[in-house]
């Protein structure tokens, strides 16, 4: 009686193992299926609605759990900019987004030509996002040099993000369900050393279904409107 008991508390819990493995399998399916292959074009607008540069995010399915995303940039005179590809990988737990995208595009610009290179750390969106829900930090540096020299170092630190709230969201791309992600930003640019740190708060517009923000406001540290960042458009 005793072995037969145990034998059925071990298949429930393999069950439940399994159960949890195929909901997740499905989770990252959906999550790659829903982006894989798609072009997603944003436009970064100035406190004036004005057009600053358009960036184009490809991504490509890598694996059953990974999507290779190539991001090109193109200013408001129609000039190339910065180029370069980033992973988004879902574990089943979370969405986790290569940290060199979070760079803003305008402190790439003067770098155009040179080799950029650094550590892959991901930040992790949770696939069960909730209100109130506080969120991991993150940290990345980036080595900036040219022919093999190293002529400059770039950090970001990324802190205090929190889920603020549930939220439609309608751009020329869709109307999306979001949920509104808060945080602080340090950027730091050290030459011979010395680097000044940029301080900048974020408000996001996060969608589940798309992996990825389909709007972003950046404020100074007054809580000064400096720009904005929305999916313009999805092909």
């Amino acid at each position: 009686m005793l072995k037969s008991s145990m034998r059925g508390i071990i298949t429930i819990i393999t069950l439940l193992f399994l159960g949890s493995q195929l909901a997740d399998a499905q989770n990252c399916g959906q999550f790659v299926g829903a982006i894989s292959g798609k072009k997603l074009t944003y436009v970064n607008l100035d406190t004036k609605g004005n057009s600053l540069e358009k960036i184009t995010y490809t991504a490509t399915k890598k694996n059953a759990t990974t999507v290779i995303v190539h991001a090109d940039f193109v200013d408001k005179d129609g000039k190339p900019g910065p180029s370069g590809d980033t992973e988004m990988i879902c574990d089943g737990d979370a969405i986790k987004v290569d940290m060199k995208s979070f760079v803003p595009a305008s402190s790439m610009k003067q770098y155009n030509n040179m080799r950029i290179t650094g550590d892959v750390k991901y930040m992790a969106y949770p696939l069960n996002l909730s209100v109130g829900q506080k969120l991991d930090d993150g940290s990345v540096t980036l080595d900036i040099g040219n022919g093999g020299q190293s002529m400059t170092a770039m950090q970001m630190d990324i802190i205090n993000r929190m889920v603020e709230k549930e939220e439609n969201v309608t751009t020329n791309a869709g109307t999306f369900d979001c949920y509104k992600i808060t945080y602080d930003s340090t950027v730091k640019i050290k030459m011979m050393g010395i680097g000044i740190p940029l301080h900048i708060k974020v408000a996001e517009w996060f969608s589940p279904k798309m992996g990825r923000f389909v709007k972003s406001e950046t404020y100074d540290k007054k809580s000064k409107l400096k720009g904005t960042m929305v999916l313009d458009a999805i092909n």
